[in-house]
């Protein structure tokens, strides 16, 4: 059990120790020790030989369900159900529900903890129903925001986009988050690129642009909406939503530059992709702009290649650069130099290859492909390229 865990069963024995105290007055210190139930001492013996589930068990049998109570029931209902014992939540959750006396902000309380325990024990149509029906009957309570929170929850387990955004929309006007927002631009793009696979372009990428109308720092709807385009031919249009993505987060520059590259090709030549890249390079220098550059460079002059390429890594090392460094000088060397730079290049190309290329930024997951959902903490939008030394 976590340390969190460890604190809440000491806070419910002494909060039982308490209670107790506070019924049976030190005037009769007799009644006292009678009325002390045994699981209470049962619990205290668990919890001293660190049997946290054990001990949990016994403070729930020995704590009587009552309005001075009510709160450690139902964080205790929520530890179970972090613990993984689902059942015993439920448990815990639908006795509360059965007291007469409970009142109706209660009954709320205990109902969203009931429809979490449903949906951790993958009992979704459950879920779904009891959300749905406090939505109904909670529109204008304080509860609605957490109710919408979980019907997203759900729907995004699921994967039924056309529901996630109807309740998403909902959710971030009655309650605006930046988190929201995020989520709910990247339900749009979900449903883009599912409508692009099954050949509906035009419906895909209105889903993009209402990706952008809800969040216009979205990348990943750009670069979408120029995917639509460049399927359609409209370079022109793609270049423009694919230069937006340097407005809305520079380091996201790796990942369109291949894009970008092939669509200016198709219309207007290499002149303005290399006018972006010295642009974006002067801003924010990265691997890939120093790459893509000393590649155009080549093709004319590899001396100056080279000698852009040092003058870069200076100033930006990363080593990515310092690979394609190597491999440029193998071209202009001969003899042993070239088989020394060769055993040098292989080295450092393993070295590349053994980094990952991409990290969650809010819980540090990190992979070898791009992921607009980070696998590891489910956030939207979190995961980027590597910048630094083994990065951009």
């Amino acid at each position: 059990m976590t340390e969190v865990g460890l604190f809440i069963v000491l806070f419910v024995a002494l909060f039982i120790g308490w209670a107790m105290g506070r019924k049976n007055p030190a005037k009769k210190p007799k009644r006292e020790k009678k009325n002390v139930p045994p699981d209470y001492f049962r619990g205290l013996n668990h919890l001293l030989n660190d049997q946290q589930s054990e001990a949990i068990d016994a403070f729930v049998e020995s704590l009587e369900i009552n309005s001075d109570t009510f709160d450690i029931h139902l964080t205790l209902g929520s530890l179970f159900r972090k613990k993984g014992e689902i059942q015993k939540a439920i448990n815990v959750h639908q006795s509360l529900l059965a007291r007469p006396e409970i009142s109706s902000r209660e009954m709320r309380m205990v109902q969203l903890e009931l429809a979490s325990d449903f949906m951790s024990a993958g009992l979704l149509d459950r879920a779904s129903r009891l959300l749905l029906n406090m939505a109904t009957a909670s529109r204008k309570s304080e509860f609605h925001p957490k109710i919408l929170t979980l019907l997203v929850d759900l729907y995004e387990f699921e994967q039924s986009w056309d529901k996630a955004i109807q309740i998403g929309t909902e959710l971030v006007k009655d309650s605006p988050n930046k988190k929201e927002i995020k989520r709910l631009a990247h339900f749009h793009c979900e449903m883009a690129q599912t409508l692009f696979k099954k050949d509906q372009p035009k419906e895909a990428y209105q889903h993009y642009k209402q990706a952008l109308g809800v969040d216009p720092s979205c990348v990943r709807a750009s670069i979408g909406a120029a995917d639509v385009l460049s399927s359609q031919r409209r370079y022109r249009d793609a270049i423009k939503e694919l230069k937006q993505v340097a407005e809305q987060d520079a380091e996201y520059i790796s990942v369109v530059i291949p894009k970008l590259k092939d669509c200016y090709q198709r219309v207007w030549g290499s002149s303005g992709f290399v006018k972006f890249l010295q642009e974006q390079n002067q801003k924010k220098p990265s691997a890939a702009l120093i790459l893509a550059l000393a590649e155009h460079y080549m093709v004319d002059d590899k001396e100056y290649a080279e000698m852009f390429m040092v003058e870069q890594m200076r100033s930006h090392p990363t080593v990515k650069g310092f690979k394609a460094l190597i491999s440029l000088q193998m071209d202009l060397s001969r003899g042993q130099n070239q088989q020394h730079l060769e055993v040098l290049y292989e080295l450092i190309d393993q070295l590349a290859n053994s980094k990952p290329q991409y990290q969650c930024r809010q819980c540090g997951f990190s992979g070898y492909q791009l992921h607009w959902q980070c696998p590891s903490c489910k956030n939207w939008g979190t995961v980027k390229p590597i910048h630094g030394l083994e990065g951009e």
